[in-house]
């Protein structure tokens, strides 16, 4: 949708208004979700020639982009619903506060719920949690404020959770974080903040990146060209840099002896993050860009991808609400409808997983992943055509309206599905 204001000529100018929306974040959480599913559900690694694997396109495409998309995007939600571009006053603010809260608490609860299922998945929503809790004091920053914070917690989280890992040995938990980890507390914290696939201590600073893009006037075409140009030169930066530094004589050599795997096959796991147990102990860690290694390089090519995708989206959004008077926007429906809807259908694709495992219903994986998707958007179209949100998006919008004094002041800046 179009705003109703003059255009500025800075992208940190006047918030769009609060009847705004932006059209390509939806896009992006479908394409994040369908990003996770295919790596939830797809290999990363298929046998090559002489036997030695080959990363697959669901691996070089969306393993560790996608999820940090979610988590970008989840900024982004939490920038707009405190306010876009103008932060609110500090009663409103605290209103905005108590319910991103109660959604925290909410989706960690759910989270932890859900690891009770058997699936062979890293889940994120107790981490996700988490994490919202950990952004409360940062939502009330501007835009300057917040761009120093995410590129400074960017930079030195990956060297700060490798020390820190290698000084206390933090408990690791077999699977992800349930209720019936509580039992062990220092494991289960440890696993939450430093370990594990989302590391708080790293993953806050995708959180902060997305803050600040909540507070850019996404709904300007050049706000929307300077993010996909910024996000592709910085990974794109960040992909050459590890290609550069792991080409220098006794790089591959540290990495196979610390992961003590085959060194044929290191260069496809460090592509697709498979088979790097011990990878942080080589004094080459940070050169690696391996997903969800953790390791600065990782962190700058996640990060920028994630903006990246972002601006493209919402160009392609923007150029088609341009198109025959915004009918063109009928074909983004779909997908925007399953990015309105995230909770539900990252939740049902766990239960369907845990209900008809993946080699177990004769169909192969590319057919599990096929029948998923195609379900997502019919999904996401239905509630586009009926204009709700969905099941669990109701669920947790109406408690936060409850856990708020003032529900209207939440809703007048949108809403965080």
């Amino acid at each position: 949708m179009r705003s109703p204001l003059p255009e500025p000529t800075s992208v940190l100018g006047r918030d769009p208004g609060p009847r705004a929306r932006i059209p390509g974040i939806d896009v992006a959480r479908g394409l994040a979700l369908l990003g996770m599913v295919a790596v939830h559900l797809l290999p990363l690694e298929s046998p090559g020639p002489g036997g030695v694997p080959e990363p697959t396109w669901a691996a070089l495409w969306f393993a560790g982009k996608a999820s940090t998309l979610f988590a970008v995007l989840a900024g982004t939600g939490l920038g707009l619903l405190a306010g876009g571009a103008v932060p609110l006053a500090r009663a409103r603010l605290a209103v905005v506060r108590r319910s991103v809260a109660a959604r925290a608490g909410i989706i960690a609860v759910l989270g932890l719920g859900l690891a009770a299922l058997d699936v062979p998945v890293a889940i994120i929503l107790a981490h996700y949690g988490l994490l919202f809790i950990v952004t409360l004091p940062f939502l009330g920053l501007g835009a300057r404020a917040l761009a120093r914070w995410a590129v400074g917690w960017l930079l030195l989280a990956p060297w700060l959770l490798a020390g820190l890992d290698t000084l206390l040995s933090p408990g690791r938990l077999d699977g992800s974080p349930g209720f019936t980890d509580l039992a062990d507390p220092a494991s289960f914290a440890g696993d939450l903040l430093l370990g594990g696939f989302y590391p708080v201590l790293l993953w806050t600073g995708f959180i902060l990146l997305g803050l600040f893009l909540g507070r850019l006037r996404l709904n300007r075409p050049a706000t929307a060209v300077l993010l996909l140009c910024c996000g592709t030169v910085l990974a794109a930066g960040a992909r050459l840099a590890s290609d550069l530094l792991l080409g220098l004589p006794g790089a591959l050599g540290s990495l196979a002896r610390a992961t003590d795997g085959d060194p044929a096959a290191l260069p496809t796991h460090l592509r697709t993050g498979q088979h790097l147990g011990g990878v942080g102990n080589s004094e080459w860690f940070q050169a690696i860009a391996a997903p969800h290694s953790g390791s600065l390089l990782d962190v700058l090519l996640v990060a920028g991808t994630a903006v990246a995708v972002l601006g493209a989206c919402q160009l392609l959004a923007m150029a088609l609400s341009a198109t025959g008077r915004g009918r063109a926007m009928v074909l983004l429906w779909p997908l925007a409808g399953a990015g309105s809807a995230t909770l539900t259908l990252y939740s049902a694709h766990l239960l369907a997983l845990h209900l008809v495992p993946v080699g177990e219903s004769g169909l192969s994986a590319t057919t599990h992943f096929a029948i998923y998707v195609a379900a997502a958007l019919a999904f996401g179209l239905l509630l586009r055509l009926l204009g709700r949100r969905g099941p669990l998006e109701s669920a947790v919008h109406a408690v936060a309206r409850s856990a708020a004094s003032a529900p209207s002041a939440v809703s007048q800046r949108g809403r965080l599905d």
